[in-house]
Order: structure tokens, then sequence, then C-alpha cells
């Protein structure tokens, strides 16, 4: 019996030792397995930011870069040195913009100073276009530039500050974008946040940039040409029912107010379909229906007799339409408005059509009430035989028509259209009809949706 206990005390003694040493080797294995996995955690740290600080020390050498060129454009008389300046500095402008925007920063404590950078790129590429027709700098982009060139510098100093004072704290990057070391904490207010915030105070008196490009500030203040009345959103409801009584709509919500928008109105919705009438005048700004489109039962032709048909309707008069895209079972077509034989790109309107049924399924007019107004079209100048003159040998015209074309400042240049055929592939040229000189190019793709430009 004593020996049977020894036995059985003996075999939880082994069965113990087993399980310990088990547990043991599990042990060492998650500590090694910890060790690892700490190391690697490690090792991805210091290489991101090591990423971090060489893309901070890239936007204080493009900035650098910026203010050195903005100096010497000041100085120079001569066109094609300042064309090589001008595209560097736009260069060096959208490279720190982006590398900027991909540090771990709060953006709201330096939108200014990337916009500073964006529109200084955009500015500069519209010195260096003109500067290709031989323009001089003026006194007054002369003196644009002094002050802009002020501010660069500024921001390469305050830059260069910074880096310094993160390398004499030993501030991470990485513990910036994941914000848990204490002492980050603390030096970050010091630092990332006052020292940025100190940098978007000077930028934010900057002086406003009035140009012909795409980020000009006064791009986004253009109002609509639209005239009328203000109306109420119960007058806005009731033309938002006219409009949509072919869908046979019974309850229209109201949806709000839109207010920070370049036409300000109101939206309705139903089941599907939503849309918006403007306050001015009440047009419809925009309308678009999500309800699912079945199997097409009638081809393109069909579609565009409908949407002409549907913009007669809707009182825009004059409309032709250019291009079109097929997608998920509907066919859009873009319109614009024609006078005196001229095309007029910026009057636009698109028109989605259901191939299931034919009903019209979107509307999108906000560029013809932004744009539209009775235009008087000045007569061209050149001569469209003389215009072609800059296209390249071996294109074949395929064919030519006037047209007012939008600029990237939202002006407008009467313009000779070429649809050319270069290398098997299509382009559209645009001549200037005043100057003769060649304006945009765009290369059309076909595919069997539509015709897209590029």
């Amino acid at each position: 019996m004593v020996c049977k206990r020894n036995l059985l005390e003996r075999s939880d003694i082994l069965n113990l030792k087993k399980k310990t040493n088990i547990l043991l080797g599990l042990l060492v294995v998650c500590f090694l397995w910890g060790m690892t996995g700490y190391s690697q955690k490690t090792a991805y740290k210091r290489s991101l930011n090591a990423q971090y600080q060489r893309m901070f020390y890239d936007v204080i050498g493009n900035v650098d870069t910026i203010q050195s060129d903005l100096s010497k454009v000041n100085v120079s008389n001569s066109t094609k040195q300042n064309i090589i300046l001008l595209t560097d500095i736009m260069s060096q402008s959208y490279l720190a913009q982006d590398k900027m925007a991909q540090l771990p920063l709060n953006h709201k404590s330096i939108g200014k100073t990337e916009k500073f950078l964006t529109q200084l790129g955009d500015y500069t590429i519209t010195l260096a276009k003109e500067a290709l027709d031989d323009k001089n700098l003026d006194e007054k982009e002369r003196k644009k530039i002094s002050e802009l060139q002020k501010s660069a510098k500024y921001l390469s100093e305050e830059l260069a500050k910074v880096q310094s004072e993160i390398a004499k704290d030993k501030i991470q990057f990485t513990d910036i974008a994941a914000k848990a070391n204490k002492k980050m904490k603390k030096s970050n207010a010091n630092i990332m946040a006052t020292s940025m915030i100190r940098i978007e105070e000077r930028m934010g008196e900057t002086p406003e940039l009035i140009y012909d490009g795409p980020f000009s500030e006064h791009v986004g203040n253009i109002k609509p040409r639209l005239k009328g009345d203000k109306i109420d959103k119960d007058k806005a409801k009731e033309i938002a029912s006219n409009f949509l009584k072919y869908k046979k709509i019974k309850e229209l919500n109201y949806g709000g107010r839109i207010k920070n928008n370049s036409i300000p109105g109101y939206m309705f919705n139903s089941e599907n379909v939503s849309l918006s009438v403007s306050q001015t005048a009440g047009k419809i700004v925009w309308m678009v229906d999500t309800r699912q489109i079945g199997q097409p039962s009638i081809d393109k032709k069909k579609a565009l007799d409908i949407a002409k048909k549907f913009l007669k309707e809707s009182e825009y008069n004059n409309m032709v339409p250019t291009y079109s895209l097929t997608n998920n079972g509907a066919i859009t077509f873009n319109f614009c408005s024609k006078k005196d034989n001229v095309t007029i790109y910026p009057d636009l309107i698109k028109v989605k059509v259901a191939l299931d049924n034919g009903e019209v399924v979107g509307l999108e007019s906000q560029g013809y009430i932004i744009s539209h107004y009775d235009r008087k079209i000045r007569k061209p100048e050149v001569e469209p035989k003389d215009a072609s003159k800059n296209i390249i040998d071996g294109a074949k015209i395929l064919k030519t028509k006037l047209t007012i074309i939008p600029t990237e400042g939202k002006k407008e240049k009467l313009c000779y259209e070429f649809k050319v055929e270069y290398k098997e592939r299509d382009f559209l040229i645009y001549v200037d009809a005043i100057t003769g000189k060649q304006q945009k190019i765009f290369e059309l793709i076909k595919n069997p949706d539509g015709t897209l430009t590029m």
C-alpha cells in the first residue's frame, strides 16, 4: 500500500515537473516572440522616423531653393532665364507642399503654409507661361515677387529653427504621430504647436495672389451670373415638384439650406431622388436619381434625343452635345451653349439618361448657372489657315471650329478648336483666334463607353 502511494506521489511529481517544463518552455517562446516583435517594431519605428526626418529636411531644402530662385528672378531681365527659374520654383513649391502634407503634423496648424506653397507654385508657372510669350515682369509683379521672397526666406529660416529644436530635445516624428510619449507631448506643445502656429501667423500675412491660375484667390470668390428674385423654401419646393412631375413623386421632403456654396439654395429629397434649387431665380442646380437601373432597351441615339428634349423643356435653349460617357446602365451627355456658330464650353450642362427606359436620372447645371451670360463675341483676328500653322507637321486636321474655352482662372478665350489625328491618336488643339498662339491640347481617349479628354 505504501509502495503504491509512493509510486503515485512520484508520478504526480513527474507530471508536475513536466507541466512546469512545458510552462517554462511556453514562457521562453513568448519572451522570444515578444523580443522579436519588439525588435521589429523598433526597427520599423526607426525607419519611419528616418523617413519623416528626411522629408522635413527636404522641405527646408525646397523652401530655401524657392527663396533663392525668387531673388534671382527679381534681378533677371531675361525671359528665357525667368522661364527656367519660375518653373523650378513651381516644382520646388509643389514638392515642399506634398512632403509637408505627409508629415505627422496637425494640418490645421499648417494649412496657410501649405496654401502659400500651392499658390506660389501656381503663380510662378503662370508667370512662366507669360514669359514664353516674351513678356517681361512689370513693376507690380516684381514687387509681388519681392514680397513672396521675403515670406519664403522667413519660412525657410523658421523651419530650420524647428528642426534644430527637435534635434536638441530628441523628439521623434513617430512619437508625434502616436502622441504617446509624455516628454513628446510637452515638447510637441512647445515646438511643433507653438513654432508651427508662429509660422502660420506670419504666412497668413502673405499678400493675396490674384492671377490667372486654378488656385487663385479670386476663383473661389467668383459669383454666379445668375440674376432674379430670391425665393423662399416654399417657392423652391414648388419649383422642385414641378421639375420632377415626370417622375410622379408623391412626397418631397425639405433637406435644408445650402449655404457654403457658390450657388446658395435649398435641398429636397424623396426615396431615391435628391435635388438642389438655387435661392436666386429658383434654378435647378443639380438632380440625382439613385434608383436601380435595369437592362438597356434603348440606344445612344434615342437617349440623346431624350436629353435634348429634356433641356428644351427645361428652358435651356441653343444647347449642343459634345461628349458622352456610359456607365452602370446610364449615359451622361455633356452639353454646352452655342451662339453665332461659336461653341461656348464654359456653359456646361450634364444630363444623365437611364438606358432601361429613357428616364432622365441626373442633371448638373452648375457650370451653366455660374458662367452663362449674353456674350458679345469678338471676331477672330487670325484666319483658320494661319492658326493651323501651330499644328505639328504630319498631323491631319479632321475638323475645325470656333470655340470659347475657360482658362484656369475662370476667364475666357476665343479659340479655334482643331481636331487632329497624329500617329494614329486623336487630339484637340486650341489656338487663340486673336493672337494665333497655342493655348491647350487634349488627347481624345475613345473606348466602348464613350470619349474622354486628357
